[in-house]
């Protein structure tokens, strides 16, 4: 297998290095943790209704436009502070900005000034993830790139624990410019940080980084000869069972009676927590085994997480309360596979264009998580969410016959 992007085996990671690949992962998902469950309950519980409500969620879907962000990073590069960390640096300063903006509105007298901070927050955001994703592309060497895999989404998942969970914990005893505040602090310690990183130089400069280049490279990156056909086609799918699922726990759970303290409690609690426990297994495991094998035998667990839905909607409604079990168990089975494709986009993401290559990858596969949301629901909606499940399982059922079928080409 050819191995693209930081490939050199004499490469080492300094603690620094690692700290900030995990808090650069940690504060991205506490960003989006933040908008998506914090910020969007506190505007249900001040009175905002669905309709409102909606241009919000609109907003998040910002992330699938990381393809169109990554060249403007690959084309106008900081040298002088460093490619990745002036742009940390400068997305990290505008989510402070956003957030200070956050902590003097009244959320239902000035709808318009909420709105535009959210639309500062969400593409600052997408700038620090593109940057952070291609740092993180560009320095970690082959052997550590199933590690790397593993911190991040540890860390992810503490992001997701703080900016979900705490926030909300903040705002139930002291209200919504305390919860706002403590965001700001996560993000003035982190511009800390990062104004104390030296990046190395690991990163060559491009033979072409004309911008119409760089946005031609959507096209020109798949054509590549170590890109088979089945690379985009498995992005695209992967993700679409398990959002599938995800997508439906909120409106599932409170159908089932489950308060609003529950489902916080096991979304941004109890499933991190299981993340975080059982991320480590993925890194062993790629340690020990081939990237695909790992990969393979994760997307066949997943079909076994997806079957106990479908068992608890036929024998377990009864008992509420034990849809948690497979809830748990998909949040594992994700956990170890995020680190599996992590490692094989970076394979697949050539050193001088890591930020570019990365994120091209993920769009395809955020496409597919975000529409599996949209049709989930409607199918929920239609025909319930037995359906749901049960198409979510045919569906992961043919990614693994497909991966299998194809695994030599991965």
């Amino acid at each position: 297998m050819q191995r693209f992007g930081n490939a050199n085996k004499a490469t080492l990671l300094t603690k620094q290095d690692w700290a900030l690949l995990a808090t650069t992962a940690g504060f991205k998902f506490c960003v989006v943790a933040f908008y998506m469950i914090g910020l969007i309950t506190m505007l249900k519980e001040i009175g905002f209704d669905l309709k409102q409500l909606s241009w919000f969620y609109l907003l998040g879907g910002m992330e699938m436009a990381k393809f169109i962000v990554s060249p403007l990073i690959e084309r106008y590069r900081l040298k002088r502070i460093g490619q990745f960390r002036g742009w940390l640096c400068l997305s990290s300063l505008i989510i402070f900005i956003a957030l200070f903006m956050l902590h003097f509105i009244q959320p239902q007298r000035d709808f318009t000034l909420l709105m535009v901070a959210c639309v500062l927050l969400n593409l600052s955001s997408l700038f620090f993830g593109c940057a952070a994703l291609g740092l993180t592309c560009s320095i970690l060497p082959f052997e550590q790139r199933g590690f790397g895999g593993v911190i991040q989404v540890i860390a992810g998942r503490i992001g997701k624990m703080l900016g979900g969970g705490l926030v909300l914990l903040i705002y139930h005893h002291y209200g919504w410019q305390s919860a706002v505040d403590l965001m700001g602090i996560f993000a003035l310690l982190l511009i800390l940080q990062i104004s104390l990183y030296s990046e190395s130089i690991t990163t060559t400069e491009p033979q072409n980084n004309q911008l119409r280049f760089l946005f031609t490279r959507f096209f020109h990156f798949w054509r590549q000869p170590h890109i088979p056909l089945s690379w985009p086609i498995l992005l695209l799918l992967v993700f679409i069972p398990s959002g599938m699922v995800v997508s439906s726990f909120i409106p599932r759970l409170n159908a089932l009676g489950w308060s609003s303290q529950h489902i916080g409690l096991l979304l941004s609690v109890f499933e991190p927590l299981c993340a975080i426990a059982f991320t480590p297994l993925s890194g062993i495991l790629l340690k020990k085994y081939s990237r695909v094998s790992v990969t393979q035998w994760v997307l066949f667990s997943q079909i076994f997480a997806f079957c106990l839905f479908i068992l608890f909607e036929y024998v377990g409604t009864n008992f509420p309360y034990l849809i948690a079990v497979p809830i748990l168990l998909l949040s594992i089975t994700y956990a170890l596979l995020v680190p599996c494709l992590l490692a094989m986009i970076m394979d697949k993401s050539t050193q001088t264009y890591a930020t570019l290559d990365s994120a091209l990858q993920f769009s395809v596969a955020l496409f597919g998580a975000y529409l599996a949301g949209f049709i989930s629901l409607r199918l929920a909606h239609a025909f319930g969410y037995l359906t749901v499940y049960l198409v979510a399982t045919v569906i992961a059922v043919g990614i693994w016959r497909f991966f299998g079928c194809r695994k030599e080409a991965f």
